[in-house]
């Protein structure tokens, strides 16, 4: 028996990646992932907000490359910070991390973290092959 897939069926396909009971790590859907990131767990409260910038960059880069993306592919960021105060104190991690591709566009503001030993948090939009 021959089988035929209906192309529209494919392009409705969603593909999530690491899911769990409360929620997947990233999810992908027509060409586009998504998904948020935070610093390394556990999280450290006596980090500053650059070294936890820095440790949530690199997760985001490594979940980009599992989800078949880049940072070159990021479409949009919107990033989280638990004190605006600390806004140029990301944002020097931040502009070191997207030097050398054509940044995202994107949004930051401050509000009350779920975890208190947060600082930073930023949800990704990208391009997946």
């Amino acid at each position: 028996m021959n089988a035929t897939v209906d192309a529209s069926l494919l392009a409705d396909a969603i593909t999530r990646f690491g899911a769990g009971a409360r929620a997947s790590l990233a999810s992908a859907h027509n060409g586009t992932g998504y998904f948020a990131v935070t610093p390394q767990a556990p999280y450290d409260p006596a980090l500053s907000t650059a070294e936890q910038t820095a440790q949530l960059l690199a997760k985001a880069e490594a979940r980009l490359a599992e989800i078949g993306s880049s940072k070159g592919r990021l479409l949009f960021v919107a990033i989280i910070l638990a004190d605006l105060a600390d806004y140029a104190e990301m944002n020097a991690v931040w502009d070191g991390w997207v030097s050398d591709v054509t940044p995202p566009a994107r949004a930051c503001f401050g509000a009350p973290l779920a975890n208190p030993a947060l600082k930073v948090e930023m949800m990704m939009i990208c391009a997946v092959q």
